[in-house]
């Protein structure tokens, strides 16, 4: 697949072919975080079974074209965990490498404060949003969070 990316320099137009093995996506993420505890809910990768089960992970996904990273984080949190962020402000970010195939960015969101909208999605058994002692994270973990246990274990985000 190839991507045509237009650069503007100095009033010129200079078209750029790239390849899709290329680019490295960008995800949004949000660590909810109250109490020294982290809210991590569990994802699966195609449809949601144990066979399927690749670690935990906070409300997120991969940021469109024309959204905000502040958009993103709010829209997968209601669409993931039935929650509304209403403060929020910008964190860190990762870069995650999973194969050779397969690199993203991770841009995080603290999620200061919130409201449960849908409470039937933020208990949902399947997904079983949790909050999580930073010296009590489950072992598995999603590959991008687990270059921020380090620094959630610190306490960098109380």
């Amino acid at each position: 697949m190839k991507l045509c990316i237009e650069l503007k320099k100095r009033d010129k137009t200079v078209s750029v072919n790239k390849s899709a093995a290329t680019i490295v996506a960008s995800s949004v993420a949000t660590l909810l975080i109250q109490n020294k505890q982290i809210l991590l809910g569990r994802r699966f990768e195609k449809k949601a079974d144990e066979k399927n089960f690749i670690g935990w992970q906070c409300p997120g996904g991969y940021l469109q074209k024309g959204e905000s990273v502040e958009q993103a984080a709010q829209k997968f949190c209601i669409q993931k965990a039935g929650i509304e962020l209403t403060k929020m402000h910008p964190g860190p970010y990762t870069n995650n490498v999973f194969s050779e195939q397969l690199h993203t960015t991770t841009l995080y969101v603290i999620g200061e404060g919130y409201r449960v909208v849908n409470r039937s999605q933020f208990e949902n058994e399947q997904f079983q949003w949790s909050w999580f002692e930073f010296d009590q994270l489950p072992d598995l973990l999603f590959l991008p969070l687990t270059f921020l246990v380090p620094e959630i274990k610190s306490g960098c985000y109380d």
